[in-house]
């Protein structure tokens, strides 16, 4: 596994230094006036971050005898869940422009927490509400991004006579 985490490590390593370089080339701005890189910079900085610490627990880690192999294409995969999950977000991605953010991203959540790792509906549905809410609050209000409003918030605006 050891080896594994080192060589994983370093990709990510050197994936996370390409997207810092790209980002500052596209400029990142301030955080009073960021640029289209900011994002992606900052993403890509946790990202090199982890990827240090990956790299320093596999080149310390003491080996405590023999170390269970792992086979990560083995029949205990959960290829259903894969499969389901994968196709869910390419229907999201599909969808969400027409039906919108709230909606979808809620109905995507709710999927995921029933189907995926099953839940009680009343967790499940108070997850899908506390995630879309908190993610609109910081994306939408905090940070001022757009989501796609969808039809149904149009028919809301018309409903109210708003623009």
């Amino acid at each position: 596994m050891t080896k594994y985490n080192l060589i994983s490590g370093s990709i990510w390593i050197v994936i996370a230094l390409i997207i810092c370089l790209k980002s500052v080339g596209i400029g990142i701005g301030s955080f009073r006036n960021p640029d289209a890189g900011l994002f992606p910079f900052f993403t890509a900085v946790l990202m090199g971050f982890f990827s240090i610490l990956l790299l320093l627990e596999a080149l310390f880690k003491k080996s405590r005898g023999k170390e269970k192999k792992v086979i990560v294409w083995s029949r205990e995969t959960l290829w259903k869940n894969l499969i389901l999950t994968s196709l869910a977000l390419i229907a999201y991605a599909l969808i969400m422009e027409k039906v919108g953010y709230l909606l979808t991203t809620f109905v995507f959540i709710l999927f995921l927490f029933k189907t995926i790792e099953p839940q009680k509906w009343i967790v499940s549905i108070l997850g899908a509400i506390v995630t879309v809410l908190l993610s609109y609050i910081i994306f939408n209000v905090w940070l001022q991004c757009q989501f796609p409003e969808g039809f149904i918030m149009e028919w809301v605006k018309n409903f109210w006579g708003t623009s």
